[in-house]
């Protein structure tokens, strides 16, 4: 009968045929992730538990997560686990492209859920961005976007009021805001300005993310205007850093 190495042992490193067994391991889970047996997000077993599974030992087992976690194909969270790595969107911040045109030229699927919305008096921050006068009101709504059904982002957008009068249903009509907006006669859609900060998410934005408290959100805020420069959207997003990375072009030589 084969003696399992004790820790520290470089038997966990001994030969199956040609390969290492950490190799081996690897290679099996990387069968696994590729296969969809284990889907973008979702947690690998405890290293324990791949160790019977493969029987081997625990410094096989982590020998070869350190290998898939080099490929790119697993994260490693210290005192969490290990993760299958999402699919990461690369999110250009250019003036006129929204997260659905980018979605739709990487043929992966989105849409934006309504999680409530209201009527309110606008902050100054708010009321400065959108250029409108004391007595204005603004449409706020809260959406949840997914992507492949992950939530990826949370968003407060605030709209103009009596313009976007309606915006809600006709983003909950069409499935998203460029095409709510372009309900209500809005086609030009144009980034004016973006805000980007980091911190750790809310107990209510980790658990619609599905992400722990102390995994980092990106915030950003955006003022967005039309076709005439007239401004028609402020948000505060949320994002998840496990699904979104934001791309920052500089065209100066």
């Amino acid at each position: 009968m084969e003696i399992e190495p004790e820790e520290g042992d470089d038997r966990a490193l001994r030969r199956k045929g040609s390969l290492h067994l950490w190799q081996e391991v690897s290679l099996a889970i990387e069968r696994d992730i590729r296969q969809r047996r284990l889907f973008p997000g979702e947690r690998l077993a405890k290293e324990e538990e791949l160790a019977r599974r493969f029987n081997v030992h625990r410094n096989t087992v982590r020998r070869a997560l350190d290998l898939l976690e080099e490929k790119g194909l697993i994260r490693i969270e210290h005192g969490l686990g290990s993760f299958v790595r999402e699919r990461v969107i690369s999110h250009p911040m250019a003036r006129r492209k929204t997260l659905p045109i980018i979605l739709k030229g990487l043929d992966r699927a989105g849409r934006e859920e309504i999680l409530g919305s209201t009527t309110v008096r606008p902050s100054i921050e708010i009321s400065a961005a959108l250029r409108l006068s004391k007595s204005q009101y603004v449409r706020r709504v809260n959406m949840l976007t997914l992507v492949d059904e992950n939530p990826t982002m949370i968003s407060s957008a605030y709209f103009p009021l009596p313009r976007f009068h309606g915006i809600d249903k006709a983003i909950e009509e069409t499935g998203s805001v460029p095409e709510g907006l372009k309900q209500l006669g809005t086609d030009e859609i144009i980034r004016y300005e973006s805000r980007i900060t980091t911190s750790h998410p809310t107990r209510t934005d980790a658990e619609l993310l599905r992400q722990s408290r102390t995994q980092p959100v990106l915030k950003v805020k955006n003022i967005i205007i039309d076709g005439a420069n007239r401004p028609i959207l402020f948000t505060q997003i949320r994002m998840s850093a496990r699904w979104i990375e934001l791309i920052i072009q500089y065209n100066e030589l």
